[in-house]
């Protein structure tokens, strides 16, 4: 595209864009730098829950976490949001955290994180668990991404 607009976008789904959504988001960014760049590839989080005007970080135990996979803490600036009809605008895939969350989203664009990886179900939310909860989710999600990397790039990275 010669507008500068992103080929393609991807939008990670949870409840309240705090822990599994975010780490979703970080752990793409991170396979993509580890593959030499994401293109044009736009990545984002939200959750169903709007905060208002009280700002929410990542949940420390997801920033812990990603920090342990990725080598970074990429969730340092990551303010929780709630998702938006513009955020799915095409292109955009979607990506939720739970199957019930799939019919607010365009059928033919949006996989729940376990069918990224050829799975069935939900992704547990971690929220209110123990710091090892979060590191077995974060993995999960990089195995789940990692399966599903050819549907999330479209062809653009």
């Amino acid at each position: 595209m010669n507008s500068g607009e992103p080929e393609a976008r991807v939008l990670f789904v949870c409840r309240g864009n705090l822990c599994r959504s975010p780490m979703a988001m970080a752990i793409l960014i991170h396979l993509l730098e580890l593959r030499g760049g994401g293109g044009t590839l736009s990545v984002e989080s939200a959750g169903y829950f709007d905060w208002g005007s009280f700002p929410r970080e990542a949940h420390p135990f997801a920033r812990r976490a990603v920090q342990q996979l990725c080598g970074g803490d990429l969730l340092a600036n990551h303010r929780a949001r709630r998702w938006d009809e513009a955020m799915v605008a095409p292109p955009t895939r979607v990506v939720v955290a739970e199957e019930w969350m799939r019919a607010d989203f365009p059928a033919d664009r949006v996989l729940t994180m376990r069918e990224l990886g050829g799975e069935r179900g939900d992704v547990a939310d971690p929220y209110g668990s123990d710091y090892q909860t979060y590191v077995n989710c974060a993995r999960s999600l990089e195995r789940l991404i990692g399966r599903g990397m050819n549907w999330l790039i479209g062809g653009c990275a």
